[in-house]
C-alpha cells in the first residue's frame, strides 16, 4: 500500500512538472500579448492624443493590468516630482524592476519591451513612433513564432513528464 502511494506520488509529480512547464509557456505568451497591447495604446496616445510620455504613463496606468499598472503609475509619479532624472532613466529603472517579478518572461522579452518605449526618446515624434512600430513588429514576430512552437512544446512537456514518471516507477519496481 505504501509503495502504491509512493508510485502515484512520483507519477503525479512528474506529470505536474510537465503541466507546470506548459503553463509557463502559456503565461509568457499572455504577457507578450499584453505588452503588444500596451505598445498599441502608447502609439495611439502619442500619435492621436498628442500626449507627452509622462501623461501617456498616467493614462496607461488606468488601462492596463498588473504588474504594468503599478509600474506606469510609479513612472508618472516619479516624473511629476521632477527629481532631475530623464524619462528613459525613470522608465528603465521602474519598469525593469516591475518586470523582474514576471517569472515566465525571458530577459530578451523584457529588453524588447523596454526598448519599445525608450525608442520614443530618439528623435522627433514621428521618428520615435516609427521606431516604436519597428520594435513592435519584432515583438509580433516573436509572438507568432512562439505561438507555433508552444503548441508542440506544451504537448511534449506534458507527455515527457508523464512518461518520465512512468519510467521512474518501472525502474523502482
Amino acid at each position: 500500500m505504501l509503495r502504491l502511494a509512493g508510485f502515484s506520488m512520483i507519477g503525479l509529480s512528474c506529470s505536474g512538472l510537465g503541466i507546470w512547464y506548459a503553463v509557463q509557456l502559456r503565461q509568457r505568451l499572455e504577457h507578450l500579448h499584453t505588452m503588444n497591447r500596451i505598445i498599441e495604446l502608447l502609439v495611439s496616445l502619442l500619435q492621436y492624443g498628442k500626449s507627452t510620455l509622462p501623461e501617456c504613463c498616467r493614462q496607461l496606468a488606468a488601462q492596463v493590468e498588473e504588474p504594468y499598472r503599478q509600474a506606469f503609475a510609479l513612472v508618472y509619479r516619479e516624473l511629476a516630482e521632477n527629481r532631475g532624472k530623464s524619462f528613459a532613466e525613470v522608465y528603465a529603472e521602474i519598469m525593469g524592476e516591475a518586470m523582474k517579478g514576471v517569472g515566465s518572461l525571458k530577459e530578451q522579452d523584457r529588453q524588447l519591451f523596454l526598448q519599445c518605449v525608450l525608442q520614443q526618446g530618439c528623435g522627433d515624434g514621428e521618428t520615435g513612433i516609427r521606431l516604436i512600430r519597428r520594435q513592435q513588429e519584432l515583438l509580433k514576430e516573436r509572438i507568432a513564432r512562439l505561438e507555433a512552437e508552444n503548441r508542440e512544446k506544451s504537448r511534449m512537456a506534458v507527455g515527457l513528464g508523464t512518461l518520465g514518471g512512468i519510467l521512474l516507477i518501472i525502474i523502482l519496481l
